[in-house]
């Protein structure tokens, strides 16, 4: 199983030292590939005033030319707002730079103003993520494409190039269409990292019945997103590091309308941000407490899922702070990663 880290590049509120915090994430992609881990890893949003990333490519560059070994890679990239062909194209400079290590993280995108923004119809968005999907495997396999669809017309005179040279595209996704969805691409499907294991062993199961079903299972993989912190004990966890997390989770859980309910019995009645109660709530859902107990919590979501990749963040945008990260890091790597290598 592979290891990785999900950055989180925001700086509430107004990102005034938004410099500082990407050089702190450079620095901290070196350790971790220092330290052991197999990926590092972006996401995207728009329109954020806390600078949150609008486009991986630059970041993905950077981690790259200051990283030699690890996977760079994003989840998510919001496709539907842009071209495919320039997805396709960025995407293989982006592996070429980096000697063939990129994991292209790719979804759909869920909120409104972010559609509004690019003047797309979000009622359209399953149509446009799809038919960028096949554009972008098409273009990565050297094909001339002619394509006339619904969202996308190109007449192509040649391949696009570069062509990638070990770039995998994957798809994520978080309800059941979604991972027949990515089955029936052929993709890897990275998770998210809010629902229980209950949840992802239901839709790693569906998953996997899809790939039998369009004969596509030798591609999949689960890579599962999770947040984490190991320290001394629960204690310190829930004193040094859950107040961080517990906003960001809060802020899901009110914008994200999926959650499935009856796989989530601690999710009911909860109303407001103080009804995330750490010793619930890390349950079947973080890798948090000491080594043993982060251990622990792998081997069991292991068994349930048999995931190919484990991607943690560690550091969220209330914190905790850049050496506590780096600190953290340093554990994880020393006390367990080698429990699973």
């Amino acid at each position: 199983m592979k290891f990785g880290v999900l950055f989180r590049p925001q700086d509430p509120p107004r990102a005034e030292n938004l410099v500082r915090l990407w050089q702190e994430i450079l620095q901290t992609a070196e350790l971790a590939e220092d330290v052991g881990f197999d990926g590092v890893f972006l996401p995207e949003h728009h329109m954020m005033p806390d600078g949150y990333p609008p486009s991986p490519w630059p970041g993905l560059g950077a981690l790259a030319a200051r990283t030699s070994r690890v996977d760079i890679g994003t989840t998510i990239h919001l496709l539907p707002f842009e071209h495919p062909i320039h997805v396709a194209e960025h995407g293989a400079m982006a592996d070429v730079i980096s000697n063939g290590r990129l994991r292209l993280g790719v979804g759909m995108a869920n909120f409104e103003p972010e559609f509004k923004l690019y003047g797309l119809d979000k009622s359209t968005q399953v149509s446009r993520f799809e038919e960028a999907i096949e554009l972008v495997q098409r273009a990565w396999s050297g094909e001339t494409i002619k394509h006339k669809g619904k969202h996308f017309t190109i007449d192509a005179e040649g391949p696009v190039t570069p062509l990638p040279i070990g770039a995998q595209l994957w798809v994520g996704a978080m309800s059941e269409p979604g991972v027949r969805r990515a089955a029936r691409f052929g993709c890897q499907w990275p998770t998210d990292p809010l629902h229980n294991v209950d949840v992802m062993k239901y839709w790693t199961d569906l998953y996997r019945k899809f790939g039998e079903e369009f004969g596509t299972s030798e591609k999949l993989a689960v890579n599962l997103l999770r947040d984490g912190w190991v320290a001394d004990s629960l204690e310190e966890v829930e004193r040094v590091w859950w107040p961080k997390i517990r906003a960001d989770h809060w802020f899901y859980f009110q914008q994200v309308p999926r959650w499935v309910a009856e796989r989530e019995p601690f999710l009911q009645g909860v109303e407001k941000e103080e009804d995330f109660h750490f010793a619930k709530h890390r349950i079947d859902r973080l890798v948090v407490g000491s080594p043993d107990d982060c251990i622990a919590t792998i081997q069991k979501f292991q068994e349930a899922i048999d995931m190919d990749y484990l991607i943690l963040s560690f550091r969220v945008a209330q914190g905790p702070s850049h050496e506590e990260t780096l600190e953290c890091i340093r554990r994880f790597g020393k006390d367990v990663i080698p429990a699973f290598k």
